[in-house]
């Protein structure tokens, strides 16, 4: 008896590890419980609606129509190490893929990308100045082109 007692917990303390896949969505979460922010959520039928009605290249409704949704978070106050432990250590063990970093005088810009599946991925973007931080997280569906992306930004 003891020993299916024992061989029980062990099988559920294994299977819900293996099933607990970390997400860039808890390191915004962990970041927003400790630091009271201002958040901004963009639902995709927004994303949609823009996309539909704006006046964009067909290269930007294109990669708009691959962003799911789309979360924002302002703050104020420096980025501290503290901050990020989840994101460190999901960089660490391999789960977030950090893809670029751009230092340019005194802002910084990372990126960071978690492929759920082939079908999902998920992208944060850390930008650091000197008078406010920015968090933005994006689900994507599929993996995000690129060269598209940053074209966005020019």
């Amino acid at each position: 008896m003891k020993r299916i007692v024992t061989v029980l917990v062990i099988l559920t303390i294994a299977i819900s590890n293996i099933f607990a896949q970390e997400s860039l969505r808890d390191v915004v979460k962990d970041y927003q419980n400790n630091n009271s922010e201002f958040t901004l959520v963009i639902p995709s039928f927004l994303i949609k609606m823009g996309a539909a009605f704006g006046d964009l290249d067909e290269e930007e409704k294109e990669m708009l129509s691959q962003i799911h949704d789309m979360k924002i978070v302002i703050s104020e106050s420096q980025f501290q190490k503290s901050d990020f432990t989840l994101l460190e250590d999901g960089i660490k063990s391999g789960n977030f893929q950090e893809v670029m970093t751009i230092n340019d005088g005194g802002e910084k810009v990372r990126m960071i990308m978690n492929k759920k599946s082939d079908r999902k991925s998920e992208m944060l973007m850390l930008v650091e100045s000197y008078n406010e931080n920015v968090l933005m997280l994006f689900d994507f569906h599929g993996e995000p082109d690129f060269k598209k992306l940053l074209s966005l930004a020019d």
